[in-house]
């Protein structure tokens, strides 16, 4: 029955949260990552929801607006990028960490957000002794050469969600990412289709 939910929510443009993740009681990690403006609400369902203790987002924060090719609608960006932070830093989370993106505005993110870690291109974040090693870029977490053994990221999916000799990689794109802080549990939830769409198409027009 889940399954059926899951997929039938996300055909409707919709993301459903199965009751085995409301009902877990642990503290948990949320990763999104290159979201859509037509994601935001879903957005302030999961937060409300599952009320993460933290959440890393990989970046492109506003997808649909693709502004490395569209530098002139950095104030239409800066627009919907303050109602997505409004949503994450008005959520019981107590750290939110942002890893920038290429079609974000570094400067836009760092003057309208009030709590949130920026990370500029790549960092190894600590949460409960947990490292994990964050980008926006698949590239960066394949060169990295630390001792973190959990990897978040977006941007493409160059680098699938797997896990190689023990090392745990989360692409944000192709999941909605959910992490127990205790347990290491992973979880996954699917994005809705309307999401990809505005990824991928009419994101080129930067709506």
């Amino acid at each position: 029955m889940s399954m059926f939910m899951t997929k039938f929510y996300r055909y409707l443009g919709f993301v459903y949260i199965p009751q085995y993740l409301k009902e877990l009681d642990e503290d948990i990690i949320l990763h999104i990552s290159d979201t859509t403006t037509n994601f935001f609400q879903d957005v302030k369902k999961l937060v409300t929801v599952l009320k993460p203790k933290y959440i890393v987002h990989t970046g492109d924060l506003v997808d649909n607006i693709k502004l490395q090719f569209l530098s002139a609608s950095e104030g239409r960006y800066a627009q919907r990028v303050n109602t997505l932070l409004e949503i994450m830093e008005g959520s019981c989370a107590e750290k939110i960490f942002i890893s920038i993106g290429n079609h974000d505005s570094i400067n836009a993110v760092k003057n309208l957000s009030k709590k949130c870690e920026i990370i500029d291109d790549m960092d190894t974040i600590d949460i409960e002794g947990i490292k994990i090693a964050v980008s926006h870029y698949p590239r960066r977490i394949m060169e990295y050469s630390g001792d973190a053994k959990y990897f978040m990221f977006g941007h493409s999916l160059e680098l699938k969600t797997q896990m190689i000799d023990d090392k745990v990689y989360l692409n944000g794109i192709s999941s909605i990412n959910i992490m127990t802080i205790k347990s290491r549990q992973i979880y996954k939830l699917p994005y809705p289709c309307v999401v990809d769409d505005w990824r991928m198409k009419k994101g080129k027009l930067g709506l």
